[in-house]
């Protein structure tokens, strides 16, 4: 029914308080209600005791008295009018009811059925007849007077549980709400977790209760771990092995082709060319990617953007010539990160490839580095036809490409970068260009803290 175990725990409390606290009560009742039976019939007998003669008699009940007593006196052969009793009735304790002012034997004279009278629809009462010499000296008591005195001891028996009832509820809410704070601390930190983070849980705070299902948790990680460390391993290990074949294959290509042949067997040696580039551009993409992955400790040292930049532009250029495409660097300072060298110039370096990749031959890239109090913010920026917003976010899923795209290519490269922001902690964003009108702007933002990759 309540899927909280908070709720369920006080739920379950302010029952079973609830249940004890009408238990106590009417064990108090019934108690109270038992004693003060046996206590108001000595008394009823003890007043018998003390009147010794008729005249001394006041008839009737008398108003005002607390113990709502009555005494009366029935004369032998005289009828009296607020009596109709049988005949020889020994000296004993009754049980009366009053109908219509007439007072009668009750159906239930069992003593040990004290309760009956409860409910009774009529008056009732308890009664001593004791014989005299000429008649009978009866002594009434209501019972309502005991039933008073009953559920006053129950109440005073259940009032302090229910002054309590409300602490109880609070106490208990924040007991549990305490003690599930690691729990709720444990699935905030895994909510933030980077999708690679699958290091163990720590279980030194959490409750005993659920220690064995984070254990459980923790050796599921450890096991997934595992997996993807040796899937990561297969993929760089199987690029590493193919890359000699494929260099080998890529030189007898060459040389094949200057060799004399017909025009379409040149043509079939050209795709095949083409091909094999094709194959060599994967293999360094997916090793790339493998090392973007690699979660040991990586050097790092405090870095200048554009100095990155300007590497990335003297190795990229020649692509950028052929398409006559202009790029250059339009921001201007000493924008610095601490990071790893490396894995920087792999990042500026996909990216850029990628914009001279799929930006139109004559294209403007613009690259730029901003700081900003705490904050670093990277943007590469070009004037080509841009990345549909309900794609940007698939693009950075490996393998992915567009449809249409006039481009081969492999989809790893927005990978690649997307692997590097978030082993940083940064944030990547694919926008429309604020320049141009039309375009990709790619906006990266990095805490120039220093975080250790990996760690």
């Amino acid at each position: 029914m309540f899927k909280s175990i908070k709720t369920k725990l006080v739920v379950s409390l302010l029952f079973s308080t609830a249940m004890i606290s009408l238990i106590a009560a009417g064990i108090a009742f019934y108690d109270t209600y038992r004693e003060t039976y046996k206590q108001q019939d000595r008394t009823l007998k003890r007043i018998a005791s003390y009147i010794t003669s008729p005249a001394e008699l006041m008839d009737g009940f008398r108003e005002g008295d607390d113990n709502r007593i009555a005494v009366y006196w029935l004369a032998d052969n005289q009828a009296h009018p607020r009596f109709q009793l049988p005949a020889e009735l020994a000296d004993e304790y009754y049980n009366f009811v009053r109908h219509k002012g007439v007072f009668q034997l009750s159906p239930n004279q069992n003593p040990r059925n004290i309760f009956t009278n409860l409910w009774y629809d009529e008056e009732t009462y308890r009664g001593y007849l004791q014989a005299r010499d000429g008649g009978i000296l009866a002594i009434l008591q209501e019972n309502e007077y005991r039933e008073e005195l009953a559920e006053h001891s129950a109440w005073a028996s259940l009032m302090p549980l229910l002054v309590l009832l409300p602490l109880i509820v609070l106490l208990t809410f924040w007991v549990v709400k305490r003690t599930m704070k690691p729990v709720e601390r444990l699935s905030n930190s895994l909510a933030a977790r980077n999708a690679q983070d699958l290091t163990a849980l720590p279980i030194s705070q959490v409750p005993t209760e659920i220690t064995g299902f984070v254990q459980a948790i923790n050796q599921l990680l450890g096991r997934t771990e595992a997996f993807v460390e040796q899937q990561k391993r297969f993929i760089a290990d199987a690029a590493h092995e193919l890359r000699s074949p494929m260099t080998a294959l890529s030189l007898q290509a060459e040389r094949l082709n200057n060799q004399d042949m017909s025009a379409e067997a040149k043509s079939q040696v050209r795709q095949l060319n083409q091909g094999i580039r094709r194959s060599r551009d994967l293999l360094e993409q997916l090793l790339s990617l493998a090392r973007s992955q690699n979660k040991d400790h990586k050097y790092q040292t405090t870095l200048n953007l554009h100095s990155i930049f300007s590497r990335v532009i003297e190795d990229l250029y020649p692509l950028a010539e052929q398409k006559e495409q202009d790029i250059g660097v339009v921001s201007e300072g000493e924008a610095e990160i601490y990071g790893n060298e490396t894995d920087f110039y792999l990042l500026i370096k996909t990216l850029v490839d990628n914009a001279i990749r799929y930006a139109p031959k004559g294209a403007q890239i613009d690259l730029s580095a901003v700081e900003k109090d705490e904050v670093l913010e990277i943007f590469v920026e070009d004037n080509g036809k841009g990345i549909p917003l309900a794609e940007r976010e698939r693009v950075l899923d490996p393998f992915y490409r567009i449809l249409g795209s006039d481009q081969q290519g492999s989809g790893l490269g927005l990978a690649i970068a997307s692997q590097i922001v978030r082993n940083y902690q940064g944030s990547i964003e694919l926008l429309d260009s604020p320049h141009f009108a039309s375009g990709l702007m790619v906006k990266i933002i990095f805490k120039k803290s220093k975080n250790i990759v990996g760690g």
